[in-house]
């Protein structure tokens, strides 16, 4: 952030290391990329086209409700994060997507793990890790979220009805707030509105009016009256909470295309799948170890420089993703070179 940025040259004169963005994402996903980014660039080779994407879902055992989600960091957080307006570039071209418009714009994710049906949202402005990460030249720089395959529209759909508008639910229940907004649209058919907030989509429509009921929506009440997205949040919180023995899932997996002056081609998949266990959440190993490795390097000397930092330095990610490795967080690395250019040879 700004305000961070703005703490450098103080903490460079107060002799203090602040390394910033040493979690999951960020953190884990600046270390991995930069290991593949650095040796395509010491070897003399040029990154042509990067994707990075991250996800904190539940494990397939443990995705049994109407949106295949259940939450390991904050509901709101992941509202709001559905929200957000996202820039990225793909083959050349740039493209802008607006907040309201970003559930609509998810993808099928296909490029690892396809048997869990994977989807991918853009996440927020990919194209700032073109300089991050010395990539400014790359034809596509984009990042992004994961989820399971219908949750984005099944969400998009909450958010056409108003489900995620932060104003007062003018009811007491959940079955008056929805009739409140419906009749403010020009509705007075439950399954009516839901039709037409799906796009006449029939099975997306059913779905929903499924998970509402799954919900509690016809007869539950609301839990603040000044918004109805802070109700909807009360309402996710203690309905999609993990149970006793269910695993929580992290997914990261990068593509990184790189081209040389000998003309080969190389394109890098790096991919970390880790599930949560009877002593720990994925997402808290993933983040809190994370963070307790930078402030180790920091305590014990690893990390010399001061000032503002992140991870994507070689003398910081290194000894981070090796003790990482300890502690059972392994990045599997696969390169493929071009056939063309080996039959060519």
């Amino acid at each position: 952030s700004k305000e961070m940025q703005a703490l450098h040259l103080s903490s460079i004169e107060a002799g203090v290391a602040i390394l910033n963005e040493v979690g999951l994402d960020p953190g884990m996903d600046h270390m991995s990329a930069m290991k593949i980014i650095d040796d395509v660039h010491g070897r003399g080779g040029e990154i042509t086209s990067f994707s990075s994407v991250c996800g904190g879902l539940p494990a397939p055992e443990a995705a049994n409700n109407p949106l295949l989600y259940k939450f390991s960091w904050s509901p709101m957080g992941v509202i709001r994060a559905s929200q957000n307006d996202a820039t990225y570039r793909r083959d050349g071209k740039v493209v802008q997507i607006n907040g309201s418009d970003l559930l609509a714009s998810s993808e099928p994710f296909l490029h690892a793990w396809q048997s869990l049906n994977l989807e991918v949202l853009p996440n927020r402005d990919s194209l700032v890790y073109g300089q991050k990460y010395g990539i400014p030249s790359a034809k596509t720089i984009f990042r992004g979220t994961l989820r399971y395959q219908g949750f984005s529209s099944l969400l998009h759909v909450f958010k056409n009805m108003g489900i995620l508008d932060n104003r007062e639910t003018g009811a007491a229940t959940w079955h008056d707030t929805v009739e409140n907004i419906q009749t403010q649209r020009g509705f007075h058919d439950l399954r009516s509105f839901i039709l037409v907030c799906a796009g006449n989509d029939k099975d997306l429509a059913s779905r929903v009016y499924n998970c509402m009921l799954w919900l509690g929506l016809k007869n539950a009440p609301v839990s603040d009256p000044s918004s109805v997205v802070n109700s909807f949040c009360d309402l996710l919180e203690q309905h999609l909470q993990f149970e006793d023995g269910e695993r929580d899932m992290v997914c990261m997996h990068h593509d990184i295309k790189a081209h040389f002056d000998d003309g080969s081609i190389e394109t890098h998949s790096c991919s970390m799948q880790l599930f949560g266990d009877d002593s720990m959440t994925a997402m808290c190993k993933t983040v809190g170890y994370t963070a307790a490795i930078g402030a180790k390097q920091i305590l014990e000397g690893g990390i010399t420089k001061k000032g503002l930092l992140l991870p994507t330095s070689k003398d910081v990610y290194t000894p981070s993703l090796e003790l990482l490795a300890k502690e059972g967080i392994i990045f599997e690395e696969q390169v493929h070179f071009d056939e063309e250019y080996h039959h060519a040879v």
